[in-house]
């Protein structure tokens, strides 16, 4: 196995007893948080409804990305993810958008916050997800030389690839490692060594980044207190 991919299955773990993992990589010294966490991370797919030649309806998926569970049946995303361009080039969420949970299967969601400027959407999940297991948000920035764990939905796996925080620019999180991270990560979730939601990955063509899990909790806050506050 690449010493820099991690690649977790999405079923339960057998009662095998687990390999001894030399800590050489950071990738392997986050295999706990990674074993521990890989419920926590979804398959986001946004859908339209569309007319075949036959004149029948039917859902196409039209957007795919990685998200996280935040809890309280909540989750985020990229807003590339859930949202496509409209003419004058505004990002407009998707009417339809399933979640695949790990052990628990696809579930309808809905965007209730987008965020065009930090590339993040929060989606709300039914009811029975609210117990659903979630990381912690971690509340401070990380620093330079952090180590991090970086998730995504890859086919029938959650992987997993080791990354170091090169720099943090406001809310803005710069990474470095031996890979780039893709597409897949894009929108999925990067956990420090006690296995907090650091940050979310960012949709780039350029080096990797995140945005802070400290934004995507205003933006959380912020949802919250309009529903409480609707005037």
């Amino acid at each position: 196995m690449n010493a820099r991919l991690l690649a977790v299955a999405l079923a339960a773990a057998s009662g095998a007893r687990a390999a001894v993992v030399l800590r050489t990589d950071p990738a392997d010294a986050f295999k706990p948080i990674a074993d521990k966490l890989h419920g926590t991370v979804i398959d986001v797919r946004g859908r339209a409804s569309v007319t075949t030649d036959g004149g029948q309806q039917g859902l196409e998926t039209l957007t795919h990305g990685t998200g996280t569970l935040l809890g309280n049946g909540l989750a985020v995303t990229s807003l590339h993810a859930v949202a496509l361009p409209s003419p004058e080039g505004k990002l407009v969420p998707l009417a339809y958008v399933e979640v695949l949970v790990p052990g628990k299967g696809t579930m309808q969601a809905q965007v209730i916050a987008g965020v065009a400027d930090l590339d993040i959407a929060i989606l709300a999940l039914p009811a029975a997800a609210a117990a659903l297991e979630a990381a912690p948000l971690a509340p401070d920035l990380p620093a330079s030389g952090d180590a991090l764990i970086a998730m995504a939905v890859d086919d029938e796996a959650v992987i997993g690839v080791g990354v170091e925080v090169a720099a943090v620019d406001g809310d803005f999180i710069l990474l470095r490692g031996r890979r780039m991270l893709d597409s897949r990560f894009w929108g999925g979730p990067l956990f420090d060594a006690r296995g907090r939601l650091v940050g979310v990955g960012l949709m780039t063509l350029g080096p990797s980044k995140a945005i802070a899990a400290r934004a995507i909790q205003r933006v959380v806050d912020q949802r919250m207190r309009a529903q409480m506050n609707p005037d």
